[in-house]
């Protein structure tokens, strides 16, 4: 028989401040996460996001958070950035590992790449090469039953449109430099992030 629906989420307050929280384990690195409240599924900003953190950290070894802080200093071989949109506003977080006595570095490092990110915007290159990965890769994630049946499912618990996959691409491609730019500085406020450290102090 039908259930009830669940009731409505209460809405995700704003950070007024940033925050810092290390919890001590005994580790040779330290595993850090970075973040704030970021968007609902249904964020009119959803694909100038998604577009704009590919781009910043999340296409892997090629995004600007890797090449600062893997390929140029070598402090964390995985540092990344996404957005994870639900129905109530889903965080937003980058993230890296990295031996205990670089920590600190890392953490300016990739703090100091949002911030320059937000502060110069996207250039036409990686607005584009983010745009090919995206719909380049797209044909992947319907490669599969279980995949498409994920799709699917997207879709219906997140009440999107029924043509959601056929205007995937269009809507990727249409993305613009200036929507990208926009988007991260209404959604994203360095200045009030929570910080995460999860390892062996080095503080004495």
């Amino acid at each position: 028989p039908p259930g009830e629906a669940a009731p409505p989420l209460p809405p995700v307050a704003a950070l007024a401040k940033s925050e810092r929280m290390r919890i001590s384990y005994p580790s040779t690195q330290s595993h850090v996460l970075i973040g704030q409240p970021g968007i609902t599924r249904h964020d009119d900003d959803y694909f100038p996001l998604y577009v704009g953190n590919h781009a910043l950290g999340g296409s892997g070894l090629t995004s600007m958070i890797a090449e600062e802080v893997r390929e140029k200093r070598g402090l964390s071989y995985n540092s990344y950035s996404y957005f994870i949109p639900m129905h109530a506003r889903g965080p937003f977080i980058m993230g890296l590992q990295t031996r205990t006595d670089q920590t600190e570095e890392a953490i300016t490092v990739i703090n100091d790449v949002l911030k320059d990110f937000m502060k110069k915007g996207i250039d036409d290159d990686r607005l584009d090469a983010a745009k090919k990965n995206l719909t380049g890769g797209f044909a992947l994630r319907l490669a599969s039953n279980s995949k498409i049946v994920g799709q699917l499912g997207g879709i219906g618990f997140y009440d999107l449109p029924l043509d959601y996959l056929e205007n995937y691409i269009a809507n990727i491609n249409a993305v613009t430099a200036k929507q990208v730019d926009a988007a991260f500085r209404h959604t994203i406020h360095p200045a009030n992030l929570v910080t995460v450290i999860v390892g062996s102090s080095t503080e004495h």
